[in-house]
């Protein structure tokens, strides 16, 4: 009876934490076919109002090559389509449209009216394909509770990604996340005043205590 209930347990925590950080299992699966990059979800997208606006020629590109073609140009974002279109850009609306289901990212066919985003560069840890936030990873730092690296608070508990979000909205240049979600943002850069710590689970339930994730919006 212990052993069933310690398992029930297991389960609701995991589901939590899958809930908490923004994708199914099995939407992250679909996605783990390109390097170097961070998933950052499963998005809509309309013809003629193209959330990532420039176009690669051609159809069927793997994720791999879209990666290129777009790194190539300079783009820091990078999305698959349909039968592999590719589309890049450098603005933060790929999410314009709003998410969407059932991405196929790397497969002959990703979906109709849906694209699968990805920014250059390696995703936070705990981060890897489950829709981080789409700004640039600083580091596992320390924080203190009477000396806060990041001084402004957002109330509540967050996601890493709205997190981003809700300090952007604010102005502020930098954001992190905190043990079960605290969001912290400040535009001063000594947000590595108390040093470097490891093991952070940025996008999980728990990022560690005293430790946070940072981000440059």
């Amino acid at each position: 009876m212990r052993l069933f209930l310690l398992a029930i347990l297991i389960s609701a925590a995991a589901a939590a934490s899958s809930l908490l950080r923004g994708d199914s299992a099995e939407e992250r699966n679909l996605q783990d076919c390109v390097g170097g990059a961070s998933y950052l979800g499963c998005f809509g997208n309309r013809n003629r109002d193209r959330a990532l606006p420039y176009q690669v020629d051609g159809r069927y590109h793997s994720a791999s090559d879209c990666r290129k073609e777009c790194s190539d140009m300079g783009f820091m974002y990078f999305a698959r389509e349909y039968k592999g279109q590719c589309f890049c850009g450098n603005d933060t609306d790929y999410d314009k449209h709003g998410s969407a289901d059932g991405c196929d990212c790397c497969d002959d066919n990703v979906g109709a009216n849906k694209m699968c985003v990805w920014m250059m560069g390696e995703a936070a840890p705990g981060c890897e394909g489950n829709g981080g936030p789409g700004s640039p990873y600083l580091g596992c730092y320390e924080n203190k509770n009477r000396d806060r690296a990041l001084p402004y608070r957002v109330s509540g508990r967050h996601s890493a990604k709205d997190c981003g979000d809700a300090c952007s909205k604010k102005g502020y240049t930098y954001f992190a996340r905190e043990w079960r979600g605290q969001c912290f943002c400040s535009d001063d850069s000594d947000y590595d005043k108390h040093g470097s710590v490891d093991d952070c689970d940025c996008c999980g339930s728990d990022v560690g205590t005293h430790k946070m994730c940072v981000w440059q919006g």
